[in-house]
């Protein structure tokens, strides 16, 4: 406990009883048993005793005593009841004189008041005051307007005699002697909780008259305008209370024995005085915004007056009561620089106290709130900050040393806050990069560089912080911290203590997003021996270097010779990459790749480019020559082993390549075949030079090998399919294959030199399959040029039924030409009709005429369109129109 106030003595052995108090502006109205109304001025002294002087009184007011008092400072007067009926004094006269009595209070029990002040239209001050009276069983409203009151509303019904009540916003509490309602001024009632056993029920306003504390033997509970309870808890009190008012932040309870005062939140016992037999309480408003708390026994006055707020706070600190603290620094007469600054204090000091006390998430909360210095917080953690920085912080209560569990949801209510902290940065650095861009000339470039500087540094303190948290308590986290994009973990500190904790995966990771890809490589190349290290095996150089993209290229050339060499095919992947890194070892020059890798490991030149060339659909002619080189180097290379077994082993494999070289020479359209054909020998891969001089358009050269090297008709039978055409060069194919079956002898090669030294006999011409062929292609061969090669042995019988053939193919070509000039001529003649038709149509357009899509008129000047269905518009208008008539 502490002093919050100070009892000191106003008015002593008064001969008068005192039945009623308020109080207002250090003024003091008293209503006693014997009718007389008394006004005081207190005025504080310099000593525990204050100068009171008896300002006014009205001593012949009524025979009965004044039970209830109540002033109206903005409207200077008095509202009193006495003998049973409510009456209005003036407060401007000295002897308190009756304005009026309202006579249809008669029989009144209690009465109270609303006072509000509002603004009016014009910025004028305006109070308005409401009184509603107990009279019997109903409730007379009423309000004060020409210096009296007048009727606001009919009476309002209750179901008892109220013993108390109290206005709460636009509801009245009403207090029977077994229960608490509210009524509110539609007519509507609403019952709340039982009385309890007390024969006297209390009613208290509380904050702003929007909440009441209603009691209940030796409790207090607090309802809302509605009825509804605020708290989850009520006030406990050692005793059945007498009397309660609120002073905030105080409930000020006069109980049988002594006087208790107590604060809601937190439920603490402030303050017990002992005072002689007190049993009214009384708080007087004063303009200038500080209340004063009177208490009256039947012939003493007391002020309670507060002790200063700035002698109350340091003992509350010194008790750790924060939150009272804080409740006091709202009701301190100080401005506003000097509450807020105190305000911080102390939340400062309660959170702090609040991490002594292991409360570790309220203690984050209510530092990010004040937003602190983020190596004070981080500072209250072991191995967070470099001791010797840490030994210079200062903390006002003892930070104690923090392991095991507690340790564990320290760190997790840090991690929180960093994380809160880290939100709040990136937020308002978008929104303070939007306002640069909008008011750029008003920003100085050396604050927006100072201010992203010490964003950044911040940043750096939130995320390498993060990252030693994640390491003691969820290292699962770690990779994720430093895969973000915009991740400002230190590389210093982040490899300290990835290396202390021995997370090398996370430290390549490090170095990797921060570019520092030779440091990351060598720390592999220097684990990948290691059985022990999570980085133990060359997956990991692989996997790596995959990623570093064409920029790095010189890296990835000489960190990943030793893998190709190792691990031939792993080594591959670098270049060709998967499914997850296909988007970035892609875009690797590919003639540097081919020639590191035919320098590191020929092998591995042919996957390659069958992955280059295949799969990512390359068409670089250089790439595709190439392949076909390796495949020919391998078909035509000598066989290096005498073993018949693996002479057979060879063959086979040189089978398939050479299958794969010939299906290569057909379907791809990117080689140059000029440059390629001249590596290919003369005795050996035929087929592969004829699609090579196919490629060249040398059809007679290619045709020769198929009917006179490779005794191939059918292949010279699909050569030709390939590449006949109706016209150009093509168109002539099946006529040279004709020539060569009819003159089978070819004494040149198809380069012009020697063909093999061996004699050729003179053979006779294929006459069935000269005659098959013009049987099958006879729209492909003109037949006047195959007659005159077709060799005398074909009598003119054998060739009667093609001549036919073709003079029927003619003719019926003939015709069809004359049945198209027909209908050509006819579509002539019907367009002609149809344009003649149209030219004799006539359009007028008037003054009255309107465009059909704007509605507007036709000058002489306008453009115009026309639509089948008679609509007229302007020439602009007519992409808007749908007059079409289909």
């Amino acid at each position: 406990m502490h002093d919050a106030y100070e009892a000191i003595p106003i008015l002593e052995k008064l001969p008068l009883q005192i039945e009623a108090v308020t109080a207002y502006d250090g003024n003091l109205v008293v209503g006693t048993r014997q009718g007389h109304l008394l006004m005081y001025t207190v005025t504080p002294g310099t000593t525990r005793r204050w100068d009171v002087a008896l300002l006014c009184s009205n001593k012949n007011f009524s025979r009965k005593p004044i039970v209830q008092v109540a002033v109206i400072p903005e409207h200077q007067i008095i509202v009193s009841l006495s003998d049973n009926v409510v009456s209005v004094h003036d407060l401007t006269a000295f002897n308190l004189p009756l304005l009026c009595t309202l006579s249809q209070t008669k029989g009144a029990t209690a009465f109270d008041l609303d006072i509000k002040h509002h603004v009016s239209l014009t910025g004028d001050g305006v109070v308005t005051v409401r009184l509603v009276v107990a009279v019997r069983r109903k409730l007379q409203l009423f309000y004060w307007k020409a210096r009296k009151f007048h009727q606001l509303r009919e009476d309002l019904a209750l179901p008892d005699v109220p013993r108390a009540l109290t206005w709460c916003m636009e509801a009245i509490a009403v207090a029977f002697k077994h229960e608490y309602w509210l009524v509110k001024l539609t007519g509507e009632q609403k019952e709340l909780f039982a009385t309890g056993r007390s024969q006297e029920p209390l009613i208290t306003r509380m904050v702003d008259g929007e909440q009441l504390a209603l009691a209940h033997d030796k409790e207090s509970i607090f309802v809302d305008a509605d009825g509804n309870a605020t708290c989850s808890y009520t006030l406990k009190w050692v005793e059945q209370p007498l009397s309660l008012a609120y002073d905030k932040p105080y409930l000020i309870a006069i109980l049988p024995k002594n006087i208790e005062i107590k604060t809601t939140e937190p439920q603490i016992t402030v303050q017990v005085l002992n005072l002689d037999k007190p049993k009214l309480l009384a708080v007087g408003q004063s303009t200038k915004g500080k209340s004063q708390v009177y208490i009256a026994s039947s012939s003493h006055v007391w002020c309670l007056h507060s002790i200063p707020i700035n002698q109350q706070i340091p003992q509350l600190l010194g008790e750790k009561q924060f939150g009272l603290a804080l409740k006091l620094v709202d009701v301190w007469d100080e401005d506003e620089d000097a509450k807020t600054q105190m305000q911080k204090h102390i939340q400062h000091l309660q959170a702090i106290h609040l991490f002594c006390s292991k409360s570790y998430p309220d203690a984050m909360k209510l530092f990010f709130t004040l937003n602190t210095d983020l190596p004070f917080v981080i500072g209250m953690y072991p191995d967070m900050v470099p001791e010797e920085y840490r030994s210079r912080l200062r903390y006002p209560y003892p930070i104690p040393a923090l392991s095991g569990a507690d340790l564990e949801q320290a760190l997790q209510a840090l991690i929180h806050f960093l994380l809160e902290m880290r939100h709040q940065l990136c937020s308002s650095d978008s929104e303070a990069r939007t306002e640069d861009v909008g008011d750029n000339k008003f920003s100085s470039s050396a604050a927006v560089a100072a201010s992203l500087k010490s964003r950044n540094e911040k940043l750096q303190i939130i995320d390498t912080t993060l990252l030693k948290c994640y390491v003691q308590t969820n290292d699962s986290l770690v990779q994720p911290l430093l895969r973000m994009r915009d991740s400002r973990v230190s590389v210093v500190e982040g490899e300290r203590v990835l290396r202390h904790s021995h997370k090398y995966p996370e430290l390549v990771l490090l170095l990797q997003t921060r570019g520092l890809h030779q440091r990351a490589l060598q720390l592999l190349i220097r684990h990948a021996k290691r059985p022990d290290s999570p980085l133990c095996g060359h997956q990991h150089t692989v996997n790596y270097l995959q990623h570093l993209g064409p920029q790095h290229i010189d890296l990835i050339f000489e960190y990943g010779g030793w893998v190709l060499k190792s691990h031939p095919e792993d080594g591959l992947k670098i270049f060709i990459g998967d499914k997850s890194t296909s988007g970035e070892v892609d875009q690797l020059p590919r003639p540097k790749v081919l020639n590191f890798l035919k320098k590191t490991e020929k092998t591995l030149v042919i996957p390659y480019l069958e992955h280059v060339l295949q799969e990512w659909g390359d068409t670089t002619p250089l790439l595709h020559n190439e392949l076909i080189h390796q495949y020919r180097d391998i078909v035509v290379a000598p066989f290096t082993s005498s073993d018949p077994a693996n002479v057979e082993e060879e063959k086979g494999r040189r089978k398939i390549v050479c299958e794969k070289l010939l299906k290569f020479l057909n379907e791809s359209k990117y080689y140059t075949a000029a440059t390629l054909l001249i590596h290919f020998p003369y005795d050996g891969l035929h087929e592969e030079r004829a699609v090579l001089l196919g490629r060249l358009g040398q059809h007679h050269q290619a045709l020769s090998i198929y009917t006179n090297t490779l005794r191939d008709t059918q292949a010279a039978l699909r050569y030709c399919q390939k590449h006949y055409t109706p016209s150009g060069p093509g168109s002539e194919v099946y006529l040279t294959l004709l020539k060569l079956l009819v003159s089978p002898i070819d004494i040149r090669s198809t380069s012009g030199s020697p063909v093999m030294q061996q004699q050729q006999q003179a053979g006779k011409p294929d006459v069935e399959t000269v005659l098959e062929l013009l049987q099958n292609h006879l729209h492909c061969i003109d037949l006047g040029q195959a007659l005159k090669v077709l060799p005398d042995e074909v009598t003119l019988n054998l060739l009667k039924p093609f001549i036919h053939a073709s003079f029927n193919l003619a003719s019926s070509v003939c015709k069809q030409k004359q049945i198209m000039r027909g209908l050509t001529q006819s579509l002539k003649l019907q367009t002609s009709e149809e344009l003649v038709a149209r030219q004799k149509l006539k359009i007028m357009l008037s003054e009255y005429t309107y465009c059909a899509v704007c509605s507007k008129r036709f000058t002489k000047h306008s453009a115009f369109a026309w639509y089948p269905n008679g609509d007229i518009v302007h020439f602009s208008c007519q992409n808007q129109s749908v007059c079409w008539v289909h």
